[in-house]
């Protein structure tokens, strides 16, 4: 059997190495170059679980526009038992019916005769569409005739002669004395007129006028109805 060589040359543990290796399992050693970590220190538990977060707004739904409408006449004004044009168009609409002097469904544009008419009518016209509904409407007054006729004044009010007499004004509106309207009729020597207005009654009255624009007083007043 070898024998065992005696060792002679022992160094002593250095004093915090005997305490490292007591304390390994707290963490590290004191006064060592080197130390072990235990992990990073968690939170402590509230015990509840974490929010949600709010959920995301839903954009609005979207809109549709409103129809729009359009509706004209070619005349506003026709005589009696006479007939008129209408033209109108919508947009952002899927249907339109007629209603009043006219009826029925509707093309979205278009133009239709309407007539003969009696009295003053109006039409209507009713759109609908995702965004609503519009409605246009106009009249139509249907005039009668109105014939005037008179003798040209043979002098002045000052007594001269009637001799650069130039023409004549018929005044016309629904008050006596209070004429909204008038009409201008050239020509000393005529004699007659016609006048074309709608449904009512009417206060009439006349001026004569000489070339230098002087006019005359009112004539006598005269009243009349038109059907």
């Amino acid at each position: 059997m070898a024998e065992v060589t005696q060792v002679t040359d022992l160094r002593p543990f250095p004093a915090w190495l005997a305490g490292c290796l007591l304390m390994l399992a707290l963490g590290g050693c004191a006064g060592s170059t080197e130390s072990a970590s235990a992990g990073a220190a968690e939170p402590p538990d509230s015990g509840s679980p974490p929010a949600e977060p709010p959920p995301a707004e839903e954009p609005p739904p979207a809109t549709s526009p409103p129809p729009a409408v359009s509706l004209s006449v070619a005349d506003a004004s026709v005589p009696a038992g006479g007939s008129t044009t209408l033209t109108w168009s919508a947009t952002d609409a899927s249907s339109c019916t007629a209603s009043g002097g006219w009826s029925g469904s509707r093309a979205l544009q278009g133009s239709a005769q309407v007539g003969p008419l009696d009295g003053a009518t109006t039409f209507t016209l009713t759109c609908a569409g995702d965004g609503g509904s519009a409605v246009e409407m106009l009249s139509v007054s249907v005039v009668g005739t109105v014939s005037l006729s008179w003798q040209p004044p043979a002098e002045n009010q000052d007594g001269s002669p009637a001799t650069d007499l130039a023409g004549y004004r018929v005044y016309y509106g629904s008050f006596s004395r209070d004429y909204s309207d008038d009409v201008t009729v050239s020509g000393a020597a005529t004699t007659r007129w016609d006048l074309s207005l709608p449904s009512g009654e009417y206060f009439i009255a006349m001026t004569a006028f000489d070339a230098e624009g002087n006019e005359s007083a009112y004539s006598n007043e005269v009243v009349r109805v038109v059907d």
